[in-house]
């Protein structure tokens, strides 16, 4: 079955995303994943896949990165970035395991981190990746934000949803 006209207006071979495989989207990304992983695009146009941990308030992903990391010089370079979600592997064909993958950009977030939206990150944050209210406070250390333009979810074989923000 085919979905929705995507962005470049031509017909999709995925299905649209309706309010039961929003909910199963939202349930992965509520800390629900076993693994997600930053895709970015480094000076030279090269890929670089790095393993975060993001965090979902009111439906925006935020990340907690080291400004001196390898991905975050890239994201400075180019914003066009990538998210990953993988769920826990139930099915032995490991390739019919539920996954999200997100395309979109990043910006850093400019925040006191004195500040009560800084501080409710960290608090937040720390829920989900036990220390980082430590290395949040270090100097390198800042929230950046993901922003969603495409987003595409599989359940399995035959099963794919997408959405494109215009």
């Amino acid at each position: 079955m085919f979905g929705y006209l995507n962005i470049m207006n031509e017909k999709s071979p995925y299905n649209k995303i309706d309010p039961k495989i929003w909910f199963k989207i939202n349930t992965l990304l509520d800390n629900g994943y076993e693994h997600a992983a930053l895709g970015t695009v480094d000076k030279n146009h090269l890929p670089l896949v790095t393993k975060v941990i993001p965090l979902v308030i009111n439906n925006k992903i935020y990340m907690l990165l080291s400004d001196l990391s390898e991905h975050t010089k890239n994201i400075i370079v180019n914003s066009v970035a990538s998210l990953y979600f993988a769920a826990r592997e139930n099915h032995r064909t490991r390739s019919n395991n539920v996954r999200l993958s997100l395309q979109g950009s990043i910006t850093k977030l400019s925040l006191d981190k004195n500040g009560k939206e800084f501080k409710l990150l960290v608090e937040k944050h720390s829920k989900v990746d036990i220390g980082s209210e430590l290395w949040a406070y270090f100097d390198d250390f800042n929230f950046y934000e993901f922003h969603r333009k495409r987003q595409l979810y599989v359940e399995g074989f035959g099963k794919a949803y997408e959405e494109v923000v215009k």
